[in-house]
């Protein structure tokens, strides 16, 4: 449908951000007009602990006025890509980070001119430095070995919006450009092929369905190959730089460093669970025995593990399941996310160039929207469980924490998210007698498992080994990213499914590559829910006030220590092996109802 065929209610509401877009424009160049007052300020930052009190307030609040002008702009944006408004929008906002990064880019090149010791002796004269700022800018401390010059800060960030251009490029042709043609459906009719609908009809019970879809939308990637190519080797090209020019040892290390995490911890990672392989071959026997195929293709791993026909869900029924299964938290989150449903913060249906996917945005000082493309499948169901956990963390941190810890690492974002799919699947699970929908259930659990896990965790070293071809001075061409692709996925289907030639050309729709190593960490969030339900639902004493205690930390604490409060310590391998002991016995309990 276009925009304006959607029914306003099941649009999200964005006046709580901005009234119009009158109040956007005056917003914004009052930001704008900011910006020189801000400048003045930088240079006599560090003459004394009130001045850097001062200049460190002003930096928290213009950056959240301006977080505020881009969310609304993105959100516009997002909701329709061929809106010339919203482009407009976009552009503006984006100019005004840019122009922000420039101004602001004196900050940390003067406050690293303190030494450890000033800096410790201002945040002792001043209590109210230490007691607001005191976590920030230790923080900041951490960077300066990769800080550099004013003047040479001043010109990266110059290029911010140039350096972003791969990512807005394969958003914007991906969303608005890329056409898929059509296929028939399972009564034969002739229905337009997206990138959203795309799932819904690999889960098609007609194998025709399935094979018709898959190798229809391949076959439109590949045709642009080449571009696709250009744009990934382009994203990986100025992380590379980037890091070389801020003294990291790759452009791994410095994706990392902001979570207190190692390339050393990233390959161990990655190293456990290719360890545990055989595990993810069991998953893959078991789908070719429920399913009665003799050959296992790629466009069959989607197909649902049980015999009825696939539950469709009204947007109504899918927020009244989530709001039951969230029971186990208690009143207060129950009924902090029902209003927020009520408010419209959920933006539910496709679109006519409406962005594909889900996420759950905003800033500090606005609600925690959710961007779905609902159409009624099981998935949906969990995916708006999975944003709402976003929602809701963002909304704990929002209401806690002061504006400068008001935002958490993307490290511990999927956390929560994972936590909120895992509490739907048991609470639907226990809460029906029919088999059938038990197996659907186990099933959803076992893909997600397999998807969280094992996918992320094989996207996870696909990123790494492009990132290692092209710091070895090697051309990152269709053919080569194909072949190394399809490579990996011989590894990670082991022979037990027949690999269809197009799913080398699977990494061209995997918008998170364009994110710099952000993959495994949903492999870090479905780790670390499952133990975290395991202590809620097992009524282990405080566990539930420990995961409410980490949803409210923000940045008061780093990403592996954040955990720590919640009861889980990511250092530790054995919490990998934990969660895939528990995909185990998922196997063993489906294998159970056959």
């Amino acid at each position: 449908m276009d925009r304006n065929e959607i029914n306003v209610q099941d649009t999200w509401d964005l006046t709580p951000v901005f009234a119009d877009v009158a109040a956007w424009e005056e917003a914004r160049a009052k930001a704008e007009a900011a910006l020189p007052g801000f400048a003045q300020m930088l240079p006599g930052m560090t003459a004394s602990a009130q001045a850097l009190y001062d200049t460190t307030q002003m930096l928290v609040s213009l950056s959240s006025d301006i977080e505020r002008v881009y969310t609304y702009a993105h959100l516009r944006y997002s909701e329709d890509t061929t809106n010339n408004e919203a482009r407009q929008l976009m552009g503006k906002a984006q100019d005004l980070i840019v122009r922000f990064s420039e101004a602001a880019t004196p900050y940390d090149t003067t406050l690293l001119t303190l030494t450890p010791d000033q800096l410790e002796s201002y945040l002792q004269t001043l209590p109210a430095l230490e007691a607001e700022f005191g976590i920030l800018l230790r923080e900041r401390f951490r960077y300066k070995p990769h800080t550099l010059s004013e003047a040479e800060e001043q010109l990266l960030a110059a290029f911010t919006k140039v350096r972003g251009a791969s990512e807005d490029t394969y958003e914007t042709f991906t969303a608005s450009d890329l056409k898929f043609g059509t296929i028939r459906d399972e009564k034969g009719e002739t229905v337009e092929l997206t990138d959203t609908n795309y799932a819904m009809y690999l889960r098609s019970p007609d194998r025709d369905v399935r094979r018709s879809a898959f190798q229809t939308l391949y076959a439109v990637y590949k045709q642009y190959g080449n571009t696709f190519a250009s744009l990934y080797a382009g994203q990986i090209e100025n992380a590379k730089v980037t890091a070389r020019v801020r003294h990291y040892g790759s452009a791994l290390e410095a994706a990392l460093f902001p979570d207190h995490v190692t390339p050393e911890i990233y390959q161990n990672i990655i190293s456990n669970i290719e360890g545990h392989l055989d595990v993810l071959f069991r998953y893959y026997r078991l789908k070719k025995r429920v399913l009665g195929l003799e050959e296992l293709h790629l466009y069959d791993i989607y197909l649902p593990m049980s015999e009825g026909s696939p539950r469709k869900f009204t947007y109504q029924e899918a927020v009244d399941e989530v709001l039951a299964a969230c029971q186990i938290f208690g009143d207060e989150y129950v009924s902090t996310l029902r209003q927020g449903y009520a408010d419209r913060w959920v933006d539910v249906y496709p679109n006519t160039g409406k962005v594909g996917g889900a996420f759950s945005g905003g800033c500090a000082v606005t609600p925690p929207y959710i961007l779905l493309n609902f159409q009624g499948l099981d998935d949906d169901v969990s995916t708006l469980a999975h944003e709402s956990g976003h929602s809701m963390h963002s909304h704990f941190t929002r209401t806690t924490q002061p504006l400068q810890y008001a935002d958490y690492s993307i490290f511990v974002a999927e956390v929560p998210s994972t936590v909120n799919e895992l509490v739907l699947a048991y609470h639907r699970l226990e809460h029906t007698d029919d088999k059938d929908e038990q197996r659907a259930i186990l099933g959803h659990l076992l893909d997600l498992y397999k998807a969280t896990i094992y996918r992320q965790i094989m996207f996870a070293a696909f990123e790494q080994r492009t990132h290692a071809l092209s710091e070895a001075g090697e051309v990152l061409t269709a053919e080569l990213l194909c072949k190394e692709y399809y490579a990996l996925n011989e590894k990670y289907f082991g022979g037990e499914v027949v690999l269809d030639e197009e799913i080398a050309c699977e990494w061209m729709r995997v918008p998170h590559f364009y994110y710099d190593f952000y993959v495994y960490k949903y492999a870090i969030g479905l780790t670390a829910a499952s133990h975290i339900v395991r202590r809620i639902r097992s009524g282990e004493p405080g566990a539930r006030e420990a995961y409410f205690d980490f949803l409210r930390l923000g940045n008061t604490k780093d990403p592996i220590e954040s955990l720590k409060v919640a009861g889980v310590d990511m250092t530790r391998t054995e919490v990998f092996d934990s969660a895939v002991a528990m995909f185990d016995e998922l196997i063993d309990r489906f294998e159970a109802l056959l």
